[in-house]
């Protein structure tokens, strides 16, 4: 199965652990991870091969920053969404609602298949059938972007 179909479900599923499980604060440091790690197999990847370019670096800071706030949204409208459902349905959750969550998670995939494609980069040997999944992936993304 193609990898980007199953990213959105992964990261709704792990989204709806996390939240089940309250483990919010893990998956909020697995994302600044995994950006701090995308951004610095960026750098090293673009040093080793055409040389570090500011401008391409500052787009990828402001990506990330993106992301930061993609995330924050979700957590926004989770709270927002819960205080309403409380005080408007006078229904209490059994617990948070998981955008934020899924929206992170969603995040962590999407850093993680960016982080292959640097140590690609750099030269490091990556299996073949997850290799041909990224390039799928990546196939998948520039042609919805389109």
């Amino acid at each position: 199965m193609d990898i980007i179909k199953l990213k959105i479900p992964l990261a709704a599923v792990s989204g709806l652990i996390a939240a089940w499980f309250g483990r919010v604060w893990e998956l909020i440091f697995l994302v600044f991870a995994a950006i701090l790690l995308d951004y610095v197999t960026g750098l090293l990847a673009g040093r080793a091969n055409e040389g570090i370019n500011s401008r391409r670096a500052a787009k990828g800071m402001y990506k990330k920053t993106g992301f930061i706030l993609l995330m924050i949204l979700g957590f926004l409208l989770d709270t927002s969404f819960n205080y309403f459902i409380a005080t408007g349905f006078s229904v209490k959750m059994p617990f948070e609602l998981p955008i934020g969550l899924i929206i992170s998670a969603w995040i962590v995939v999407t850093e993680a298949i960016s982080i292959c494609e640097n140590l690609e980069r750099l030269g490091v040997p990556i299996p073949a059938p997850l290799l041909k999944s990224l390039r799928k992936t990546r196939d998948g993304m520039e042609e919805k972007n389109e």
